[in-house]
């Protein structure tokens, strides 16, 4: 085996589908990935424009959150009114 189909090799161990890359992207998020993950999706990131897209997106909404925590974490009223209950079920109906 030369060194290309080796490199070849290798280098196809570390990529990921976007599907993959969009999971890695938001695990990221959360806590930091293996190393071997964090290689794949950069070389994912360098191919493929619409994950870097969905990416820009995902770091936005993080930021986004964070900036506003203090009107997420506010409770929302629990119980829907009595008219859009009805709304509700005769648009179920139709």
């Amino acid at each position: 085996m030369n060194w290309f189909q080796k490199l070849k090799t290798n280098v196809a161990a570390f990529m990921m589908n976007c599907r993959a890359a969009s999971r890695a992207q938001s695990e990221l998020l959360d806590h930091p990935l293996p190393r071997a993950t964090r290689a794949g999706l950069w070389l994912h990131l360098l191919m493929c424009k619409w994950c870097r897209r969905y990416s820009q997106q995902l770091q936005f909404l993080h930021k986004s959150c964070q900036a506003h925590e203090e009107k997420l974490t506010q409770a929302a009223p629990g119980q829907l009114s009595t008219a859009a209950r009805e709304r509700i079920k005769q648009r179920l109906k139709d």
